[in-house]
Order: structure tokens, then C-alpha cells, then sequence
């Protein structure tokens, strides 16, 4: 609730000042924790009243939120790092990281199509077979409800907090800025966009700190922080 009552006070002003003033570990803490507030529950509750389009779609949400702005990873490559990273070394058997592509493909298919020919390969909802998935005469029977359990019990570890602080220090400083840049909307043309591109050419702690003040007086003058 904490994450939640943080995004009904702040400001547009004090959120960006927060934003740019802190360390990345404290912006994708927050992240972290509305995650685990607001999409887990939502996620329990779906997956309790087998609303199983509402499963894959949270879990996409969850999944991709996570590694897109905390690891850099996108669309099926994030699905797979999420998976292979936070899921699979907690789980035995048969691993959800091997039907990545399926569950990842499946969003796509509720969202944008409503049908596909690949319904015709893979059984998306079979929460009557005792394993996680399993292929059965040609057929991929995959069970939504041990997937949605798997993905709620990441967040019950500080497993992604974790992999987050043993990023580099370089690493951190990108992901807060782009991350940053993305929640203002900024073009890839705008100046402050290219200041924290040149984040990439950097690497030592000294010129990292250095540039990451440049960016910030940049910040501070547009939006009169």
C-alpha cells in the first residue's frame, strides 16, 4: 500500500525530482513493490476464479515491466531471461522456460487476434493436468494455473531486487535514466535524450558521476525542479 499512497501524494514536480535525485535502486524498489501490492493480488485473483485470459495477460504485464526496465530485456527475450532467471531455479521437473515462446505468443493471440492456428498445437488452458505442461500427441497442453502460482512466488523472494543490485554501477545508472526518459515521453531527438545516451561511451565511476550531473541540471532546468 506503501507504493500506492507514494503515487496518489507526489506531485508531477516531486515525482520526477525523486526520480532523478535518487539512486536506481530506490526508484526500481518502488517498482518491485507496486508490482507485488497490485499486480500479484490481481493476478491470485484471476488465476482463483480461472479467469486464464486475465492470467496470461497479467503475467505478461508482470514479466515484461520487470525485464524491460530493470534488466533491459524485451518482448520474447525478456519473457525467457524472466523465466530462466527468477522461475526456473525454483522449480523441478519440466521447466516454463521451455514453452517461452508459446506462453509469450499467447498475449498476442488474446489481445490482438482472438484466433490463431497455433490453438490447433497448444492447449493454453489445461488446468486439469497435474503437471506445469506437457506435449501429448503432437498437442503442447500447457497448465495456467501452476504458471500464474510460479510467477506469484517469484515475488515472495528478493530475487529480482538482488539480480538488480549486482548490476554494475553503469548498468543501474542506464536503466534509471531510461527508464526516467520513458516516463517524460521524450523523443529520441530531444537533447536530454542525448545526454543520456552518451551514458554508453562512459565507464568509469568518476566521468559516470560527472555526466549523471549534467543530466540532472538538464532535468532540473526543463521542468523547473
Amino acid at each position: 500500500m506503501a507504493a500506492n499512497h507514494i503515487d496518489q501524494m507526489e506531485t508531477f514536480k516531486e515525482r520526477l525530482k525523486r526520480y532523478t535525485d535518487r539512486d536506481a535502486l530506490d526508484t526500481f524498489g518502488w517498482m518491485k513493490m507496486l508490482i507485488q501490492n497490485h499486480h500479484v493480488p490481481e493476478l491470485r485473483s484471476a488465476r482463483e476464479q480461472k479467469l486464464y485470459q486475465c492470467v496470461y495477460l497479467m503475467t505478461h504485464a508482470i514479466i515484461q515491466t520487470v525485464s524491460e526496465n530493470m534488466f533491459n530485456k524485451v518482448g520474447l527475450d525478456g519473457t525467457v531471461f524472466f523465466l530462466q532467471t527468477f522461475v526456473d531455479p525454483t522449480t523441478h521437473g519440466a521447466k516454463f522456460s521451455e514453452v517461452a515462446s508459446e506462453v509469450h505468443d499467447v498475449r498476442n493471440l488474446i489481445a490482438h487476434r482472438a484466433y490463431s492456428g497455433l490453438q490447433h498445437s497448444v492447449e493454453y488452458f489445461a488446468d486439469d493436468i497435474d503437471e506445469k505442461w506437457r506435449k501429448d500427441g503432437g498437442v503442447l497442453f500447457i497448465n495456467p494455473a501452476l504458471y500464474s502460482i510460479q510467477i506469484e512466488d517469484v515475488f515472495r523472494t528478493s530475487s529480482i531486487y538482488a539480480a538488480f543490485q549486482n548490476l554494475s554501477e553503469k548498468q543501474r545508472l542506464q536503466r534509471k535514466y531510461k527508464f526516467i526518459r520513458k516516463w517524460l515521453g521524450l523523443a529520441d531527438t530531444d537533447p536530454i535524450t542525448h545526454s543520456i545516451q552518451a551514458l554508453h561511451s562512459l565507464n568509469t565511476t568518476a566521468d559516470l558521476n560527472t555526466h549523471e550531473q549534467v543530466i540532472q541540471s538538464e532535468i532540473y532546468l526543463r521542468y523547473q525542479l
